[in-house]
């Protein structure tokens, strides 16, 4: 878990931290217990008659959150408190138990998603570049850029197969013009 001031902290940079479900598979008991004292702070920090306050209530809280909301890292609970403590999700009318905070989530989850896509849509993007560059060594249009018949003859299909493709002879005697072109 990052030890970043959480007021500072941004949805961008929640999305790079760890996941919540690897985190419980690496070490359960200091994830749960990490997760549970967030939302006991949050209890505390609001100040509302009804809330989570037997240990029953916040296990019941946390496997529904879980459950839930499978795709948050940490430092997304710990944002999403954050802002539940602050009432960036509205007011609580004195109640604060497991529907507030499935809503709160929720709502973090929509506030979430646009930036998210964001980033998976550069993500998307820089793989694609990345195989446009693998692909341009191992196509064999890159090298016939220099004579331009020859492109019209070469189909990528058929240059796998084996089939259409320059002979021996038929290579030395474009190189040759090449040479006395230039």
């Amino acid at each position: 878990m990052q030890q970043q001031d959480v007021s500072v902290l941004t949805v961008s940079e929640c999305f790079n931290g760890t996941n919540v479900q690897t985190a419980i598979r690496i070490q359960p008991e200091a994830t749960t217990a990490a997760l549970t004292a967030m939302l006991v702070t949050c209890c505390k920090f609001v100040d509302a008659n009804k809330t989570l306050s037997e240990a029953e209530e916040f296990e019941m809280t946390l496997n529904e959150l879980l459950r839930g909301f499978p795709c948050f890292t940490i430092e997304d609970w710990r944002l999403c408190t954050y802002n539940m403590a602050k009432e960036a999700y509205g007011p609580y009318y004195e109640r604060l138990k497991l529907a507030q905070f499935v809503e709160c989530f929720r709502k973090y989850e929509q506030q979430r998603a646009p930036i998210v896509d964001t980033i998976r849509e550069n993500e998307r993007k820089d793989a694609e570049r990345a195989q446009t560059e693998a692909m341009r060594y191992i196509q064999p249009e890159y090298a016939t850029a220099k004579e331009p018949t020859v492109r019209d003859r070469v189909d990528a299909v058929d240059w796998f197969k084996g089939e259409n493709r320059l002979t021996y002879t038929e290579r030395q005697e474009m190189d040759e013009r090449q040479k006395q072109s230039k």
